[in-house]
């Protein structure tokens, strides 16, 4: 073994007892002599089990620890069991501490295998979009290679191409699920092939709420609304926490990014609703991912910006209260969103009352913030620092700035 997060299902009725549950998440241990494996904590008999991947089917053997698997779950009997990579494909540059497939390189330290090998590489998105090899597996060459991710850069009418990561997917000729039209924002799994330097799409397969509910699933927290009741996992996936929800060792002040958590989800409306939340572990993430604006919004040109500042919204951002792209411009909102490659990505859009207060969290610089100044330099003692402030406002002029403690 060298050492894919995503995920789709939703509870089903089986014949017998008990209903098939999927689980989502990575294999923690197997025992190749039991034929028993164990995935988010269920310890699972695999003796008929199916293992496979997008139409092939491998032996249980191949299973190793790291993986992201899917499995359909019945009275902890393991009925079928889907293989879940990020990237499928030949490896196209190796280095000491770094390989490359399908135009992606990964920090990893690859033993075993040479440039020109096929394999199938599975990870965790990290809250600074960068990821965590977990298990990096050599196989025969398949007919289709994969790439995951969300798209950037969509160009629908022109060249039909888009930007997964930093690679140019052509996607002229591929079949889109639902024969849906692809956006900026969206988690797509992309089978092709990796040729000159850009993934030519044969099929797209495009995530969604409604794949993942009834689903058990496990991934890294990317980002977290500040009043902690909406929050990101695994780089793409919105889920919301009400009074209702359970939280297993932690409470709702533990929601972090970088927390590694296990999600029951059920979908209610548009939404998915976390109704058990189960914290594993943390990994680190840095202070200046979650940002938060207030103001009066302008859109326009597929822009929203506020005092100036252009602020990117695509398929995965959130209007709440009867906020549309129709009715924004002009309305004093706040803008929730998280900062990735210094790209200010919007996950929320909500209405905000127009007063003297006002709630920012971001970066100051020179006394300003996000296009507001302090009158008395209040903001200037955050100077270099992303920080959660409050601060009293007379139009875009501020005094008595003050961290946010709350």
């Amino acid at each position: 073994m060298l050492s894919g997060c995503g995920g789709d299902g939703s509870d089903s009725s089986a014949d017998g007892s008990g209903s098939v549950s999927k689980i989502n998440g990575t294999v923690d241990t197997i025992s190749y002599t039991a034929l028993q494996l164990s995935v988010n904590g269920h310890e699972l008999d695999a003796s008929d089990s199916d293992v496979s991947y997008n139409g092939q089917t491998f032996n249980f053997d191949f299973v190793t620890t790291g993986m992201q698997v899917e499995v359909s779950n019945q009275n902890d009997i393991a009925q079928e069991i889907v293989l879940k990579p990020i990237v499928t494909g030949a490896v196209s540059a190796l280095s000491a501490d770094s390989i490359t497939v399908n135009g992606i390189t990964f920090n990893f330290s690859a033993s075993g295998v040479e440039v020109g090998d096929w394999v199938m590489l599975f990870a965790r998105l990290h809250p600074d979009n960068t990821w965590s090899v977990t298990s990096l597996n050599q196989i025969n060459p398949l007919l289709n290679a994969e790439i995951e991710g969300v798209l950037t850069g969509v160009d629908q009418n022109g060249t039909r191409t888009a930007l997964l990561g930093t690679v140019l997917v052509d996607y002229s000729n591929a079949t889109i699920e639902d024969d849906r039209a692809l956006e900026n924002g969206m988690w797509v799994e992309i089978y092709g092939l990796f040729s000159n330097g850009r993934f030519v799409a044969f099929s797209i397969d495009i995530k969604d709420p409604q794949d993942f509910n009834g689903l058990e699933f496990e991934g890294v927290v990317t980002w977290v609304s500040d009043d902690k009741t909406l929050f990101e996992v695994a780089g793409y996936l919105l889920v919301n926490i009400n009074s209702n929800t359970v939280f297993d060792d932690g409470t709702a002040n533990n929601l972090q990014a970088g927390a590694i958590v296990e999600l029951d989800l059920v979908q209610s409306g548009s939404s998915l609703i976390a109704t058990k939340v189960d914290f594993e572990d943390q990994v680190v993430a840095p202070d200046n991912l979650e940002f938060k604006v207030e103001g009066e919004a302008r859109f326009s040109n597929g822009v929203v910006s506020i005092n100036g500042i252009p602020f990117e919204v695509n398929t995965g951002t959130r209007f709440d209260d009867g906020l549309t792209l129709n009715n924004l411009d002009g309305s004093w909102v706040e803008l929730k969103g998280k900062n990735i490659n210094n790209q200010l990505v919007l996950k929320v859009i909500e209405p905000e009352s127009r007063d003297n207060e006002i709630s920012l969290e971001g970066p100051v610089e020179n006394n300003t913030l996000w296009g507001y100044s302090s009158l008395d330099n209040s903001l200037a003692t955050f100077n270099g620092q992303w920080v959660d402030i409050e601060c009293s406002r007379n139009g875009n002029v501020l005094t008595l700035c003050r961290l946010d403690l709350n």
